[in-house]
């Protein structure tokens, strides 16, 4: 029998395994010596795979529990599909769309990767040579477009989290991460200068697909609006603490500064 539910505030498996994917990337590349940056290079890829699984399995999950399935058939299913299958077959079995072959390609060079890292054996340091020639951007680059792409497919805007971004400010202290949602991105991008509608229902429509649906969208997204935003949102004057969307949202000492 499956076991009782347990549900908590603040948590999804997609957002918190894809963030610590994206934090130890960028980490990787400002590491200054070897042992630092191959932990990071490795946390990269154990969390980037993390975040692929667990994104499928949602969306396997939903589409299950749409059947006759009962809870232990759903989980039996999850767990006996190989990873590979789940990003080659199940976008096509569950939205009818097949995923970039390049995207795909390169998330399974990456997890056969992971998989030496997580299952040492090797008689020599050749696994680190591997490290130095993997480019984990790429890996990452490649997990926001497949979840930007699936996202499409179910007709829904990518989440605002899969730029990198975090929200930061919770239970009165600012440099506790929290989870929020694409209407407040948008009140955030405003509030960072950007040109982007909040609260018009028709004029949010039109922005978001335009820019939030599909990897075409997402690249755009990241070009000119996340690689052109400040590190953190400024502070809102008389609006008391308020959570605040930050880049380096890991950098306590960068947030309360």
């Amino acid at each position: 029998m499956a076991e009782s539910a347990v549900w908590r505030w603040n948590v999804d498996d997609v957002w918190l395994t894809f963030s610590s994917a994206f934090q130890e990337m960028t980490l990787a590349s400002e590491a200054q010596y070897d042992v630092v940056r191959y932990h990071h290079l490795s946390a990269a890829l154990l969390f980037g795979g993390c975040a692929i699984e667990s994104f499928m399995n949602q969306q396997m999950r939903v589409h299950l529990e749409g059947s006759s399935l009962g809870e232990d058939e759903i989980l039996l299913c999850l767990r006996r599909a190989k990873l590979k299958d789940k990003m080659e077959k199940w976008p096509r079995e569950i939205y009818g769309v097949t995923l970039s072959v390049e995207d795909i390609g390169r998330i399974n060079k990456a997890l056969e990767l992971r998989h030496d890292v997580a299952h040492r054996k090797r008689r020599d340091h050749s696994l680190y040579l591997q490290l130095d020639r993997a480019d984990i951007v790429a890996f990452i680059h490649s997990v926001q477009s497949f979840i930007a792409d699936i996202c499409a497919a179910a007709r829904r805007p990518f989440p605002y989290w899969l730029l990198g971004w975090n929200y930061m400010g919770m239970n009165y202290d600012e440099a506790h991460p929290c989870l929020l949602n694409n209407q407040q991105f948008r009140y955030s991008l405003r509030a960072m200068g950007f040109d982007v509608p909040a609260a018009d229902y028709a004029a949010v429509n039109v922005w978001e697909g335009r820019n939030m649906f599909g990897a075409e969208a997402f690249v755009r997204m990241r070009e000119s609006i996340y690689a052109q935003a400040p590190d953190i949102e400024p502070r809102r004057q008389n609006h008391g603490p308020v959570p605040r969307l930050c880049k380096r949202w890991w950098d306590r000492a960068m947030i309360r500064n």
